[in-house]
């Protein structure tokens, strides 16, 4: 696995409508405006953004795990505004087992336009055929049909429930656990 093209040399990556790049504080106030929004929290595990100092301290924890190759994050931009509309990244690497967690979340306004699956395909892509990733896995809560989704179409397999996971807000929560690995990749389930 190449951990050192990873961090050292991270793409940016683009599509028709859109371009990945890290995510830094330059993108704090559009960070705020997604993060702040109740219809996008109520569907991820963490708190609605109260103020510009929870999404300041939010970019600074991404930036600090960058830096101490634990995950790394891309922020979703539209090109034809240059907003930031998202993100997408790695948010959990394991180098000795060669794999990762995916996670993405995305503005309300933009949802049910394919966005995260478009932003996120390229980096898929690039994990398994640029780094040499074995498993890549992602998890949703389990009534979040627009996350999942994703994960469908993505390629990655559904391998079950984990039962009452996590706590969110105090409840909690199933998930549901998809995951690909670059053989099935490779050979075509996942496009690439």
């Amino acid at each position: 696995m190449n951990m050192d093209q990873l961090f050292d040399r991270p793409p940016r990556f683009e599509t028709a409508r859109l371009q990945m790049r890290l995510l830094t504080l330059e993108v704090a106030a559009d960070y705020f405006a997604m993060a702040s929004s109740p219809i996008v929290a109520a569907e991820t595990i963490w708190r609605r953004h109260e103020t510009m100092d929870d999404t300041i301290g939010y970019l600074q924890r991404v930036m600090n795990q960058y830096e101490n190759r634990e995950a790394i994050h891309w922020g979703i931009v539209w090109k034809e505004t240059n907003t930031l509309i998202g993100r997408t990244g790695l948010i959990l690497i394991d180098p000795m087992h060669e794999k990762a967690e995916l996670g993405y979340v995305i503005s309300d306004q933009y949802w049910n336009q394919g966005i995260a699956t478009e932003a996120t395909y390229p980096l898929l892509n690039y994990a398994f055929h640029e780094i040499g990733f074995n498993r890549i896995e992602a998890r949703c809560r389990a009534n979040n049909i627009g996350s999942y989704r994703v994960m469908e179409k993505l390629g990655l397999t559904f391998e079950g429930v984990l039962r009452k996971q996590l706590n969110i807000q105090g409840t909690y929560m199933d998930q549901k656990l998809y995951s690909i690995l670059r053989e099935e990749y490779v050979s075509g389930s996942g496009e690439g």
